[in-house]
């Protein structure tokens, strides 16, 4: 076990209507086997379902940030972040719950590897299973075949290169980015980099922030313990075709901002079109499945963040 001074994790978890998923990954954080300390932060992005008074009923200890409306998942991971001191800041979905060595183990890992900015463990579905995490900066070529063939062939060439869904997940190792369901940063990363952009509303901030992370000189870290269970999508399952806007959007704006490439400006606009296409496909497909389901059909639904 790390042994630290007081308060060395500030753990700031992001809410928005998962009243009891956030009840139990408070419960977990709290039960953590860790001496360093922890503080506890919850933002909580305007809920309606009683999610800010159950923290001040039932979790005195915490610190509770109430946005009243939705400021969007980056602002309010930057709102948590610039109310704690602590060296080491855990960002949190509120439908996670952590083993009880979590804190320990990606404290440590970070503790070994001091030009590591990022560090996340083992992340598993609800079942057990696991969830393909840690993912490549795709190229465009990748990125294209994944977009269309991964909504249909979740395992073809492409998307399973960049999934890592072949990768050794039993491994120490640096990849190029994690999910934000659960990250633990180095807090001097964070300030050098400036926080998160909180010109993403929803999705993709997580790609942006390692991106950014790795062009300043500093690491991501994949920890192959410590493991955190994610309920997946339980604040998108609520307004899905506004996810999908933010999630389309949200790629837009990161190969814009990344896309370093020959013909700038030809590539962008094919990559807008392409981006807008998808969007209009994925909202088909889904009323599709809608009218599938009411007819008595097998359910599903495109979520954004699942390929």
């Amino acid at each position: 076990m790390v042994h630290l001074g007081m308060n060395e994790v500030a753990a700031v978890i992001i809410n928005r209507n998962t009243r009891e998923f956030l009840r139990a990954c408070l419960e977990t954080v709290q039960a953590q086997d860790f001496t360093g300390g922890v503080s506890i932060w919850v933002v909580d992005n305007g809920s309606d379902d009683g999610s800010p008074q159950m923290v001040l009923n039932e979790f005195p200890e915490v610190h509770l940030v109430w946005n009243r409306a939705n400021v969007g998942y980056a602002r309010a991971c930057n709102q948590g972040i610039g109310n704690t001191v602590e060296p080491y800041v855990f960002i949190m979905n509120s439908d996670t719950a952590l083993s009880a060595d979590t804190t320990s183990e990606v404290v440590g890992y970070l503790e070994r590897n001091p030009r590591c900015g990022l560090a996340a463990p083992v992340l598993r579905n609800s079942d057990g299973s696991l969830q393909y995490s840690c993912r490549n900066f795709p190229s465009l070529t990748t990125a294209f075949v994944h977009a269309f063939l991964g909504l249909a062939r979740g395992d073809n060439r492409r998307s399973a290169g960049y999934k890592k869904l072949t990768w050794d997940h039993q491994q120490e190792s640096e990849v190029d980015w994690v999910s934000g369901a659960f990250m633990a940063a180095r807090r001097e990363a964070l300030d050098e980099i400036g926080g998160f952009d909180e010109g993403y509303f929803m999705y993709v901030e997580d790609v942006d922030l390692c991106w950014r992370l790795w062009k300043s000189g500093w690491r991501v870290g994949f920890v192959p313990r410590g493991e955190v269970y994610h309920h997946i999508g339980m604040t998108s399952q609520a307004v899905p075709a506004r996810m999908v806007f933010h999630h389309h959007r949200s790629m837009l704006r990161f190969h814009r901002k990344t896309y370093e490439g020959p013909m700038r400006p030809a590539v962008n606009a094919a990559v807008a079109v392409g981006v807008a296409s998808r969007f209009a496909l994925i909202m088909a497909l889904n009323a599709y499945y809608r009218v599938r389901s009411a007819l008595g059909g097998a359910a599903r639904v495109i979520m954004p963040g699942r390929q």
